[in-house]
């Protein structure tokens, strides 16, 4: 008996290919019903029938595997596609050793199956079998055929795939069916069909709109801007008149289908047309109403949901030229963050360190040689940015939702940084990471300061001595300054005193780098100020010079907005007394 969750090829040995009559009445059934079903019906039943065969012979494995496989791969263009067709795995899994399992696979499957296919597309008559097996044998050609495409085929299912429209379920069933006769009609330069095709997804956008099913994007999207589709002008404007009537209907708060997000979803489809046309009064007015739909929306939930609004609707009062809106909208949102603070419950991880694991941690960083333990302390708490990126992929395994998910990182009345997926946004998962990395390594750090300071009697000029061993600094009075307080305890001086040193320790290098350490004043004319920590550390000059780890580290810990931000948060006030507690 066969394994009906087997999706790998058969090793038939030959390249003979018959269908098993077990396996012929399952296509014959489907063939015969005058009522809808689904692909999915039809690789399930396959699946039970292939399972069911008793000792088939090679060739009743291959023509099994031929119907198994037609079934079983995903359609359209929402799937990994390792093959660069229109047909593609159901799914994937990639191994540590970088191998990569396809289920189904294609690879191995014996060329004969697409001339199986086009044969099969010939011989049914039901339209979505016929569709299948006719696509199949056109997309699939090179692929497995190793033969040149039949035009016939792509036609044959171009006319299968709009005779079989009425019998799927839905819009969001029919309209991809639709475009994928579109595609194939275009592709051959076939005008009658591209013409039948493009009815067919017109009359569907018609019928979903009118009902208000949603939907409307499928027709939008493929036919708006395509200049290859023969949408007439009228076609056309009433694909625009549609798109502003949705707008209206989504963001009337006074209307049963108030939704601003689809509201910005047709807007922003219209925005991207009228862009193309210059018709920018339009396009102010789209981010108008869509703005007022989001504060709107905001005066509905919570102070949390309505920080979010608020940050849309102050984004498209500000598209829409409407500065005055855009900062009244902002005062409410900062109101509203400080008011989110209130709703957010803490939680808190214990994490417990043995005594015996910090003693060899001590041993191991704290030395008997004054310079060697300066060195391993700064090598051990340096973060790596290699190490940080593994850690950052290795969310997708153990946190897969988080991972997928973007964050917002609030301060006390505003949204300080936005941080996207693992996959959009690897960089910013960095900063997160590191976060993380240096709350963890605090107790860690305090005590190997603690023993290194009791075993060598460690002054502050130790301290600076060692900072200035590269000669950064020309005057070293402030630093020792802000080592002495931090020695007193006093951490809330020496941070204001030592984040400026190293700012200053960095405009060093950035001008032995070859790099201007002034600007022009952003206000005064015929004025230069002094360039910053944030201006420096995104040099690539400087970027060479410090290496990757000392770069990250630095920018993490003190600029940019989605780490520690320190210099920032020093500069401009924000960090509150309890912090240096």
């Amino acid at each position: 008996m066969t394994d009906p969750t087997d999706q790998t090829t058969p090793d038939t040995g030959t390249e003979a290919l018959t269908v098993h009559p077990a396996i012929e009445a399952v296509i014959q059934h489907f063939d015969a019903l005058d009522k809808s079903f689904t692909e999915f019906d039809v690789s399930r039943d396959l699946n039970v029938a292939r399972t069911a065969l008793n000792e088939p012979t090679d060739a009743d494995n291959a023509g099994a595997w031929a119907e198994v496989l037609a079934f079983a791969l995903s359609q359209g263009p929402d799937h990994v596609n390792p093959w660069n067709t229109y047909f593609g795995p159901m799914a994937s899994q990639t191994y540590e050793d970088g191998r990569v399992l396809y289920s189904p696979d294609i690879l191995g499957t014996p060329k004969e199956v697409v001339d199986h296919w086009a044969q099969r597309a010939r011989s049914v008559s039901h339209p979505i079998l016929k569709a299948r097996y006719a696509d199949l044998a056109w997309d699939m050609s090179q692929a497995i055929g190793q033969r040149k495409r039949n035009p016939e085929d792509a036609r044959l299912a171009i006319d299968a795939y709009l005779a079989s429209l009425p019998l799927r379920e839905d819009a969001f069933e029919r309209s991809p069916l639709a475009i994928r006769a579109l595609d194939l009609a275009s592709l051959l330069g076939d005008a009658t069909r591209l013409k039948s095709a493009r009815g067919a997804l017109l009359a569907l956008h018609r019928k979903v709109v009118d009902a208000g099913e949603g939907a409307w994007w499928f027709a939008v999207n493929r036919l708006l801007d395509d200049k290859k589709t023969g949408v007439t002008d009228a076609e056309r404007a009433s694909l625009v008149a549609d798109l502003e009537a949705l707008t209206l209907r989504y963001t009337d708060p006074s209307v049963q289908g108030f939704d601003p997000h689809s509201g910005r979803d047709t807007a922003e489809r219209l925005i991207k047309h009228y862009n193309r046309q210059s018709r920018s009064q339009d396009i102010k007015r789209l981010h108008a109403m869509v703005a007022r739909a989001f504060e709107r929306a905001a005066s509905l939930g919570n102070a949390m949901l309505a920080s979010a609004f608020l940050q849309t609707a102050m984004d498209h009062y500000r598209d829409a030229g409407l500065a005055d809106d855009s900062r009244r909208v902002r005062i409410l949102m900062e109101t509203k963050i400080g008011e989110a603070g209130a709703e957010m419950v803490p939680f808190e991880t214990e994490i417990k360190i043995s005594f015996d694991d910090m003693e060899k941690f001590l041993d191991l960083v704290v030395t008997d040689d004054l310079g060697t333990s300066f060195v391993r302390i700064a090598r051990e708490f340096l973060l790596r940015k290699k190490k940080l990126e593994e850690a950052v992929q290795q969310t997708l395994k153990q946190s897969p939702l988080m991972a997928h998910i973007p964050q917002k990182i609030m301060a006390d009345d505003f949204v300080a940084a936005t941080i996207g997926s693992v996959a959009d946004d690897p960089f910013g998962r960095l900063f997160q990471e590191a976060k993380i990395r240096f709350s963890l390594s605090a107790v860690w750090l305090d005590e190997a300061f603690l023993r290194f300071l009791d075993r060598h009697g460690v002054m502050p000029e130790h301290f600076v001595g060692w900072a200035n061993r590269h000669g950064l600094f020309e005057d070293m009075a402030l630093l020792l300054e802000g080592v002495r307080a931090w020695y007193q305890c006093e951490y809330a001086k020496a941070t204001h005193i030592l984040i400026p040193q190293i700012e200053v320790a960095l405009r060093s290098i950035a001008h032995e780098a070859g790099l201007p350490v002034t600007k022009a004043h952003p206000k005064v004319p015929e004025t230069s100020v002094a360039i910053g920590m944030g201006d420096i550390l995104y040099q690539d000059k400087v970027t060479a010079v410090l290496g990757p780890n000392t770069t990250l580290h630095l920018q993490a810990l003190f600029v940019d907005p989605r780490g520690l931000n320190l210099r920032n948060e020093m500069a401009h006030g924000l960090l509150g007394a309890a912090l240096f507690l």
